[in-house]
């Protein structure tokens, strides 16, 4: 009015100058770690040790993931990994959801449920590892070739925030939703099944690539559990302190791609974020 800039005017270059720095950082601090992996894994050996380190390589070479093709059961290993990562993801989803649910029913007591779902979390798991190969062993399940013994440590890391996020989800959805189609003469189950979960997608879809991302990365439990039957993160552990740091880094490059791929195809689940339902506000 009076031809001064107001103060909120003022103030939106500054503030859109630190968005614009703050996402920068972000972006740096999230990608370079990544490329700075694909420059190692496509280095030539002899030049993945030189320093200082450059950011391109001199030349590119496949040098490195050949070695390993012909060095390591590659493709089992992969398979292997990939198999453990998606029956723990599984086994938490469809234990965890339910079990979430049913602690928003029991109100303070689901509250109490809720909390101690997390007891296994607090203790490293190292600490757990141990105990627990003592009782896979009599079992014949330390060492599977299938990681049946892997599958339910990881389930000791996943299933806790499979059902904590379940809970969160739930305890925001209105109870109403399933009131009327019991009503509508739906059972319990089928009012759990039919409505209460398609209206928690996104929470589904949230815990589905955490409890994922938990199991692919895990690395003290496979190490101590899988002694033969490797998967891949012990195996870059092994390349990287045997110094060849090309090979652990295509391993890493190759376990990139899956994480990747699930948060790309579940991500648009995700409407409202992984603690949130399918109920809108009006």
């Amino acid at each position: 009015m009076n031809g001064f800039p107001t103060l909120s005017a003022r103030r939106a270059p500054r503030g859109w100058l630190i968005s614009a720095l703050g996402l920068a950082l972000l972006l740096i601090v999230n990608t370079l770690p990544p490329l700075l992996v694909v420059r190692q894994a496509l280095t030539p050996p002899d030049e993945a040790v030189q320093m200082p380190l450059r950011l391109l390589p001199e030349s590119f070479s496949l040098q490195n993931l050949t070695s390993l093709w012909t060095t390591e059961p590659l493709l089992d290993r992969v398979t292997l990994s990939l198999g453990v990562a998606l029956a723990t993801t599984l086994l938490a989803l469809v234990m965890g959801f339910p079990a979430g649910w049913a602690a928003v029913r029991l109100a303070r007591a689901g509250r109490t449920i809720a909390s101690l779902s997390l007891i296994s979390r607090v203790l490293p798991p190292i600490v757990i590892a141990i105990p627990l190969t003592a009782i896979l062993i009599p079992l014949g399940l330390y060492d599977h070739p299938l990681g049946l013994g892997l599958v339910l440590a990881h389930l000791t890391i996943g299933l806790p925030f499979a059902v904590l996020l379940a809970y969160a989800a739930f305890r925001d959805l209105p109870p109403e939703l399933e009131e009327s189609a019991i009503v509508n003469g739906c059972g319990t189950f089928e009012a759990f099944w039919r409505v209460a979960l398609p209206s928690v997608r996104g929470a589904v879809a949230g815990a589905f690539i955490l409890v994922f991302l938990l199991s692919w990365d895990e690395f003290a439990y496979a190490l101590l559990i899988q002694l033969t039957n490797r998967t891949l993160p012990p195996l870059i552990y092994y390349y990287t302190n045997y110094g060849e740091l090309g090979v652990a880094s295509t391993l890493a490059v190759m376990m990139l791609v899956p994480a990747v791929l699930v948060i790309a195809f579940l991500q648009g689940l995700m409407t409202r974020g992984p603690l949130a339902g399918g109920v809108r506000d009006t």
